[in-house]
């Protein structure tokens, strides 16, 4: 894939303070940029829509020399980076350029695929994946959205080597009750030490319904950035505390005011300032029917994001 791109110049301008106590930010407060304020490093969650540099949600990013690149915790090449995979990254302005520093690629299963009287599944997890048939019985990197029912809505599937399994994902559960990634239940390494909703890579082998971890990586964002904004794909998922959402099988809690109601069935991009708490200020719902979201999230050829992200189909989301 080509690293640098001499095109798409990043505006990313000015520097918003982000303290606990700031109020809402008014629809009309709103500018042009959907990451202004960006001083610091923005983190980025989604499914990769397009090469050239990287494509994702609705961004365009350059992928210097220097970019640390992950799969799965091991080191790993730009070659992985293709449309689908669902990856984590950390960007800054740079140069005149949105650059990532550091990428990882957190396959959410990987595993045998297997037909079910539902379905199909890895690693006991369903999986809504096109043409699964056609993978029945082999082992597999499946990336995708986690569903709020705890199955995973697949992007891309990629038959792998080598026998580790994984599940990546929130852990739900407890100490006592046992613990869930998805809907794989994971037992723990000898020392291990999970917190519900905590973001974790659990890797191992699934045997008899079970999946025996023998190593666990926790957090999302493992390079120790400071992050000052975040854009974030996927669907929500209603939990007891304020303000009532996360994003299913991600984690990153929400700012306790904000009204997310509106988007509880939807598939959506959020973005915003992060000070501890994700402060997301905009939402764009995204289809379903792939070539049609493609188009939504597509930055025009000297653009640095999708005009979507600031268009109509970019609601302001308010606070109650």
């Amino acid at each position: 894939m080509t690293r640098l791109n001499r095109r798409h110049i990043l505006s990313l301008m000015g520097a918003t303070a982000l303290t606990g106590c700031a109020p809402a930010i008014s629809t009309a407060q709103l500018g042009d940029d959907p990451f202004e304020g960006g001083i610091g490093g923005t983190g980025i969650v989604g499914l990769m829509t397009g090469t050239g540099s990287v494509l994702v949600n609705g961004l365009r990013v350059e992928i210097p020399d220097n970019t640390r690149i992950f799969a799965n915790v091991s080191t790993a090449s730009d070659s992985m980076l293709v449309p689908g995979t669902a990856l984590s990254m950390v960007a800054y302005a740079r140069r005149g350029r949105f650059e990532a520093q550091q990428i990882d690629i957190d396959a959410p299963l990987i595993g045998t695929l297997t037909r079910t009287s539902r379905g199909f599944a890895i690693n006991g997890t369903s999986v809504q994946i096109d043409r699964a048939g056609s993978f029945t019985g082999q082992r597999v990197a499946a990336h995708g959205l986690w569903q709020p029912d705890g199955s995973l809505r697949g992007s891309l599937v990629q038959v792998i080597p080598g026998d580790t399994d994984s599940v990546a994902g929130v852990a739900v559960g407890s100490p006592d009750a046992g613990w869930k990634i998805g809907q794989t239940p994971v037992i723990l390494p000898q020392g291990g030490l999970l917190i519900a909703g905590q973001f974790a890579v659990a890797s191992g082998q699934f045997a008899d319904g079970t999946f025996n971890a023998t190593s666990l990586e926790l957090g999302r964002f493992r390079g120790g950035q400071a992050l000052r904004q975040l854009s974030i794909e996927g669907y929500l998922e209603p939990i007891a505390a304020a303000p009532g959402f996360r994003i299913s099988g991600l984690g990153h809690s929400f700012d306790r005011r904000l009204a997310l109601n509106p988007f509880a069935q939807l598939r959506a991009l959020y973005f915003g300032p992060y000070d501890g708490r994700f402060r997301a200020r905009r939402a764009v719902v995204l289809p379903e029917n792939q070539g049609t979201r493609q188009a939504l999230l597509q930055p025009a050829e000297d653009a640095n994001f999708a005009a979507g992200l600031i268009g109509t189909a970019a609601k302001p989301i308010g606070t109650q």
